[in-house]
This record gives structure tokens, C-alpha cells and sequence, in this order.
């Protein structure tokens, strides 16, 4: 009885029109690495090293305040290009140097104009390191870059950069899935300190196109507190308060990137001030703060 030869041409082309078929078929089901709607979207941001991204930020605020049974306001208007050159990363984190491309800084006083002297800031770098997730690592060199608006008093950028990018989840999201992440953004300068805690709740809304990118929107409710301590003169000023607001950001999930975070809050505070007249200075603050990416 004769068997049959399976090692026939004709046996090996089928063999092989098998292999290509489950070849093909595994390309067409292999899942995208930023995942799908239904399954849950994968977030986490990325970096290429040739490619540097520059974002603009803008914010305008609106401080009303009461001293002394006077009532006057004060307004803020700053404005701001980084520049983030991506670094060779490490452990799993993104690097980058950042430099101050542009800057301005006016405040308006019912004694005047006051604008920051910013000569000595624009185009200074400083290091700059972040978790995939959001999380803000390292960026101790942008305290020592500091301006002041003439008046002795000295202000750093440290505070622009410590929650510039929004926490991600850490695990697949889908419309309607929320996370929440906390802000801890502190300064000190000299003996004054300012401590500022956000309390953030994101929603993931929808996809949507922004700016040419295809992203995820995301919504956020946050709350927040701030505590600060400074001394003029022979006074010592004691400041606590509540903050409140909503932002919207936009995520391109097949880039890792930011494109766009817009943030509307107020904030009310008590102002103590100890010494030769103690009083309390109450103050009430409206502000818009909007971040771009304008350059990839």
C-alpha cells in the first residue's frame, strides 16, 4: 500500500498559503499601541529626540482686595514660549532642557504699571524630568531663574513648571472613565514661601480632532488650597485660602503629546498681617490660564 508523500510542491504551496494567511490575519487584528474607544485608550506621553516641542502659555488674572475699608484691583497679564529639547532617557522617564524662549509679566496697581525685568531670563535652560504619566521629577534648576518686578522682591519660574503637564491615568481608559491626581506646587524665595495643593478629578470625554491632531478630550473638576508666609518690612504676612475651577486638555494619543490645556479658576483668601497694625487683607481672584502647542 503506497502512502502519500506530504513533502509534494503541491502539499509545501498549501503549507505555505496557510502560513501567509495566519501571517495577515495576525497583522490585521494586531492592536494599536494607544488601544481603542471600546477596549479603553492607552495614555502616556512620548518623545522623539530630534523633534523639539514648544509650547506657548498665556494666563491673565483678576485680584479684587480689601485693605483698610478700601477696596482696589489688581490685574496680571504673563505670557510665556518653553521650549522642550528631548535628552537621551533614562529609567523609563522623559528628559528634556527647557528654554525660555520669550517672556513678559505686566501687573497693573491703582499706582501703576509694574513689568518684570526679564533680560536676564529669556533664553536661560535649565533640566527638566518627568514620568511617562505626568509626573513631574526634576526641575530644580528653574528656581534658581528668578525675576523681580523692581520692587526687591524676587519671583522663580519653578512655579510655571511644576504641573505644566497633566497626570495621566496609568491604565486603559474609555468615554466617561475618570482618574484623579494631586498638584503640589510650592515656591520660596528668600524667607516668603507660597504652598499651593490642587485636588484633580479628569474625565475622559470623547475623541475629538484639535489643531490638526487626532486627541482625547479630557475634562477636570479641581479643588485646592493655599498657604503662604512672607515678611515686609517689620510685618510678618500670613495667607490661606480656597481655590476652585474646571480645565479642559487635549492629548494627540497616537503622538504622546500635549496640544492644548486650557484652565479657568478663582480663589478666595485671608491675608494676616502681624506687627506694629495687625489687620486682615480679604481677596478674591478670577484667572485663565491657556497653554499651546505651537511647534513640534
Amino acid at each position: 500500500m503506497k502512502t502519500k508523500n506530504l513533502r509534494t510542491p503541491k502539499h509545501i504551496g498549501l503549507f505555505i498559503l496557510a502560513a501567509l494567511l495566519i501571517s495577515t490575519s495576525g497583522c490585521a487584528t494586531k492592536k494599536a499601541a494607544w488601544g481603542s474607544v471600546k477596549k479603553g485608550m492607552n495614555m502616556k506621553y512620548d518623545a522623539q529626540l530630534d523633534k523639539e516641542l514648544s509650547y506657548n502659555s498665556t494666563s491673565e488674572f483678576t485680584q479684587s482686595m480689601k485693605v483698610m475699608e478700601q477696596e482696589f484691583d489688581i490685574i496680571a497679564e504673563n505670557g510665556q514660549v518653553l521650549n522642550f529639547m528631548p535628552l537621551a532617557s533614562k529609567d523609563n522617564d522623559l528628559e528634556y532642557v527647557v528654554t525660555i524662549g520669550e517672556m513678559t509679566s505686566v501687573i497693573e496697581t491703582p499706582r501703576g504699571t509694574m513689568e518684570a525685568d526679564l533680560e536676564d531670563v529669556i533664553g536661560k535652560s535649565f533640566n527638566f524630568t518627568m514620568s511617562k504619566f505626568g509626573i513631574e521629577l526634576e526641575f530644580s534648576g528653574a528656581e534658581d531663574i528668578t525675576y523681580n518686578y523692581g520692587m526687591g522682591e524676587s519671583k522663580s519660574i519653578s512655579s510655571d513648571i511644576q504641573a505644566f503637564f497633566p497626570d495621566l491615568p496609568g491604565h486603559p481608559v474609555k468615554p466617561g472613565d475618570s482618574w484623579e491626581s494631586i498638584d503640589d506646587i510650592v515656591e520660596e524665595t528668600g524667607d516668603n514661601k507660597v504652598s499651593m495643593q490642587f485636588n484633580n478629578i479628569h474625565t475622559f470625554e470623547k475623541l475629538e480632532e484639535f489643531n490638526g491632531y487626532e486627541c482625547m478630550k479630557v475634562n477636570v473638576v479641581f479643588t485646592g488650597t493655599v498657604n503662604g508666609k512672607s515678611f515686609q518690612d517689620d510685618m510678618e504676612l500670613i495667607t490661606t485660602g480656597e481655590l476652585s475651577g474646571t480645565s479642559t486638555w487635549y492629548y494627540a494619543y497616537k503622538e504622546g503629546l500635549l496640544v492644548s490645556n486650557v484652565v479657568d479658576g478663582k480663589g478666595k483668601t485671608v491675608t494676616k498681617v502681624l506687627g506694629p497694625q495687625e489687620m486682615e487683607i480679604p481677596a478674591e481672584r478670577v484667572y485663565t490660564m491657556k497653554t499651546e502647542l505651537i511647534g513640534l
